[in-house]
């Protein structure tokens, strides 16, 4: 089962300001949105909160102790148990791919799990936040693809997106 990270930040790890993304990169959100559809994704209480709902087309599992289950998301008190109940989902759905998309507790604790990585590099290296991705080495990953999307009127800046697998 590929378990991977689905994210978007600069050279410095930054991923959120105020519980927000730090930029505005529609390019980015299209591709998360066609990346994700139809998988399971995981994320925390302050992302899940963050978005404001559930993603439609997406088995939706938020580790939380705060909040319930409710018809469109899955609740879990910890991310071993909702790694559990996304493999049962894509098992029967016939999907290879489980997905973290945030926050950086998420990530942290995710990463001793996470067999890819899909960055979204974004060219802002003076944007300020408060949220990152936790520290990794680059060199323990191969590069495998990559998309580089120019600066424009829908996006803020400009952006490669790369998959890495693990080595």
């Amino acid at each position: 089962m590929i378990i991977s990270s689905l994210v978007a930040m600069n050279k410095n790890r930054l991923i959120g300001v105020n519980n927000n993304l730090p930029w505005k990169l529609k390019d980015d959100l299209l591709h998360f949105r066609n990346y994700s559809l139809n998988k399971a994704i995981i994320m925390g209480r302050k992302t899940y909160e963050s978005i404001g709902k559930p993603l439609p087309n997406r088995f939706n599992i938020v580790v939380s102790s705060r909040i319930t289950d409710t018809p469109d998301i899955t609740v879990t008190n910890n991310l071993s148990n909702a790694i559990n109940k996304a493999i049962e989902y894509s098992e029967i759905n016939k999907q290879n791919e489980i997905i973290l998309i945030g926050g950086a507790k998420i990530f942290e604790e995710g990463m001793s799990y996470i067999n890819k990585l899909v960055i979204s590099w974004v060219d802002a290296p003076s944007v300020i936040g408060d949220v990152f991705f936790p520290d990794f080495d680059i060199s323990c990953w191969n590069k495998d693809k990559s998309n580089h999307y120019q600066k424009s009127d829908i996006n803020e800046f400009s952006f490669e997106v790369v998959e890495y697998t693990k080595k």
